[in-house]
């Protein structure tokens, strides 16, 4: 989706990163496995993120097993399938589609509007499977646009809509209404969704796209501008929603994955907010 939601490699210990990397390896081969080999390149770190956590609140049974990868001559050590990671890799499909979809709406070129045909057949054998999520990303995404086409300046309302569909998947994944499960993830979906924006600053005012955090501080000049002018409130935002993230965290109990979601929602969250107010361009997409 957008790879922000990432852990601090060089502070995870050889194990936990041998499950990431595992887990990031067993969305992509059940992702060929399920739907055909073009869609495995929506594999990405936040569904990672997401996984891990699924995996570890519902005390889901992991199991691996080393495979062949189409690129690297070593096999891998791999998450292998379960009814669980199958549906996450079905709901990855649906948002990944509804990405597409949302960039192509908003102007998106060449490369764009290919992956949205690409997926258009997998999306509709993911939402079959999962009307429930397919559901639940459609109306939000139909929120989404609606506030786009105000250039509505509310930016928790309109970031509410991407923290709330988060939430709910996470929810309906994993079959609970815990408040603190669902108020993590509804905070995770915040800070991408605001981290995001901030990304996006020069790319949306050079296109002339909507941007939330434009259509409420105005003034636009360049980035770094934009930023040194309401750096205090933008560190604001996305702290809040970090905070919050944590807060919720520590109120339930994790096993198997604590040291490496901790990793990822204490210092990775954190190192990201500083990476995005201090880069005067869009970020590098990560590699972990």
């Amino acid at each position: 989706m957008y790879g922000y939601v990432v852990p601090i490699k060089n502070e995870l210990g050889q194990g936990d990163f041998g499950l990431y990397r595992a887990f990031y390896c067993g969305i992509c081969k059940s992702t060929g496995k399920m739907f055909g080999q073009m869609p495995r390149f929506t594999t990405n770190y936040d569904m990672v993120f997401l996984s891990v956590l699924l995996h570890d609140y519902t005390k889901q049974e992991v199991r691996f097993s080393n495979e062949g990868c189409i690129l690297s001559p070593r096999k891998k050590t791999i998450v292998l399938g379960n009814c669980l990671f199958d549906k996450i890799v079905a709901a990855n499909i649906i948002l990944s589609y509804n990405k597409a979809l949302d960039d192509v709406t908003d102007g998106g070129g060449v490369k764009k509007r290919a992956a949205l045909r690409m997926l258009k057949k997998h999306y509709k054998s993911a939402a079959a499977m999962l009307p429930e999520i397919d559901a639940i990303v459609t109306e939000q995404y139909a929120k989404l646009r609606e506030y786009e086409k105000q250039n509505f300046s509310g930016v928790d309302r309109v970031a509410d809509c991407f923290a709330d569909m988060l939430g709910r998947i996470g929810a309906f994944l994993a079959q609970t209404q815990e408040e603190n499960f669902v108020k993590l993830l509804y905070n995770v979906g915040k800070f991408v969704y605001l981290a995001d924006a901030v990304d996006d600053l020069d790319d949306d005012f050079k296109k002339k796209r909507y941007n939330p955090l434009i259509a409420r501080f105005g003034n636009y000049t360049s980035r770094k501008q934009f930023i040194s002018d309401n750096r205090a409130e933008l560190t604001f935002m996305l702290a809040s929603a970090v905070n919050r993230a944590i807060e919720c965290f520590n109120g339930m109990v994790f096993t198997g994955a604590s040291d490496l979601l901790k990793n990822i929602l204490y210092k990775g969250l954190r190192s990201k907010c500083d990476e995005l107010l201090s880069s005067e361009k869009k970020l590098p997409a990560p590699k972990i």
